[in-house]
């Protein structure tokens, strides 16, 4: 087992003597670092069983909540839970072909509402290498990236991953790991409610080597990089979105948050777009941190929280700018892409938009306010407040298909994978198939 803990700094200098923030005490969009414009979902513990459906499909239960979306690697499908187990299921029919506990998780302190933390983000499988990677957070708050061999679960790689700026205890691996150039990239957010001392950052592990740079996210402190979905991944670059940070004031300097970054493959800074409205969208909690980038029809397109929208040219962000602005939606997660039409993760339900030189709306459909994928000829989407699939037509938005499934975490995504829909519950893994 290769066991690695070098680390290189790069993207925003921070100072890190005698500086503490101030617990702020925002609400926040579930699992995450930033306030929803949206209602927040109830605790599912809450959720009365008028109003939660019951399943109809398959469940495969597991020892915790799956928050990320199940990874595809071939012939297997691997789900990871909260209490720090990942799981190899068989894509026929889901059963489990191997596990493998690696930590006891974290129970958080004055804030957050995923309890315990253990593996939240979702893992990424290499095919070259044949491993499935995973973030998890022990006992202690150590963040450790776990390459494990795909064929029977066992430790291949580790990397210490506690990102370099705050308290450990209070930053948390929300985002799906992306796989790029040989390296998995890491980012990082504080918890629900934004308690305690962090700053956003994006680790860049270099999987041969095991070395680690840094990129952190903002000057005046907090600027979480946690909305769900991988970053989008451009030939040179990869494009994160930044949260809101400490500087609400617009005289102030600009602190790196509210912004489209993109990152090279060592994590460095290489070109950003913010809105000339940040410090007021850093104060009123308004910023595009809750959505990921996503690269359609030669655009960088994003919408955070505000319900504004933003078209970018992927070569040049644009800076601080008023950049192509669109009316768009309070979005939360990853986008799904056919061709020129991009279908945006909206808190109030997916909305369809074909992307030229303007964006264009096509179609909203209420309620299926998860991450939409496509398969089949189909969107699929959650409403993970109600527990429900649903299976969209593409082109009218119209429901085809509506599957109860129980209780899910929020921003819950299927993963299609052999030809069925594999789904993190909060008991395990739904199995289904359309």
């Amino acid at each position: 087992m290769r066991s690695f803990r070098s680390r290189r700094h790069n993207g925003v200098s921070v100072a890190r003597a005698g500086r503490v923030l101030l617990a702020l005490g925002v609400a926040a969009a579930a699992g995450c670092s930033a306030t929803s414009t949206a209602k927040p979902a109830p605790s599912h513990s809450a959720m009365s069983q008028n109003t939660m459906s019951q399943s109809t499909v398959p469940i495969v239960k597991l020892d915790g909540p799956v928050y990320g979306k199940p990874a595809d690697g071939g012939d297997r499908v691997f789900a990871a839970t909260e209490n720090d187990t990942v799981y190899a299921l068989s894509p026929t029919d889901g059963s489990v072909v191997w596990s493998k506990h690696l930590a006891e998780p974290f129970h958080p302190h004055g804030c957050g509402n995923i309890v315990p933390l253990g593996i939240t983000g979702a893992p990424v499988f290499d095919p070259d290498s044949h491993l499935l990677y995973v973030v998890a957070e022990d006992a202690s708050a150590h963040h450790v990236l776990y390459g494990l061999a795909a064929a029977d679960g066992h430790v291949v790689s580790q990397v210490a991953v506690d990102p370099p700026v705050g308290d450990r205890g209070y930053q948390q691996q929300r985002s799906a790991l992306t796989l790029w150039h040989g390296h998995v990239f890491a980012a990082f957010g504080g918890l629900y409610g934004d308690c305690g001392t962090y700053t956003g950052a994006v680790a860049s592990v270099d999987n041969a080597s095991g070395s680690v740079n840094w990129f952190e996210a903002s000057t005046s402190g907090r600027g979480g990089m946690w909305a769900p979905g991988t970053a989008a991944a451009g030939s040179d670059r990869l494009y994160f979105s930044i949260g809101n940070g400490d500087t609400t004031q617009p005289g102030q300097s600009y602190d790196g948050t509210d912004s489209v970054v993109a990152l090279d493959v060592n994590a460095k800074r290489v070109d950003f777009f913010a809105p000339t409205s940040w410090a007021a969208d850093n104060a009123s909690d308004l910023d595009l941190g809750s959505m990921n980038p996503v690269l359609a029809a030669g655009h960088v397109l994003i919408a955070g929280k505000s319900g504004q929208g933003y078209l970018l040219d992927p070569a040049h962000l644009g800076g601080i700018s008023a950049g192509t602005a669109f009316p768009a939606c309070a979005a939360f997660g990853a986008a799904a892409i056919d061709g020129d039409v991009v279908f945006l993760p909206c808190a109030d339900g997916t909305r369809a938009y074909r992307v030229g030189a303007q964006v264009t709306p096509l179609w909203h459909a209420p309620k299926a306010n998860g991450q939409p994928i496509l398969d089949g000829g189909r969107v699929w989407v959650t409403d993970y407040d109600a527990g429900v699939l649903y299976a969209l037509d593409p082109a009218t938005g119209h429901v085809v298909q509506q599957i109860p499934t129980g209780p899910l975490p929020h921003f819950a995504t299927p993963a299609a994978v052999g030809g069925k829909l594999f789904l993190g519950t909060t008991t395990g893994v739904a199995v289904v198939a359309p």
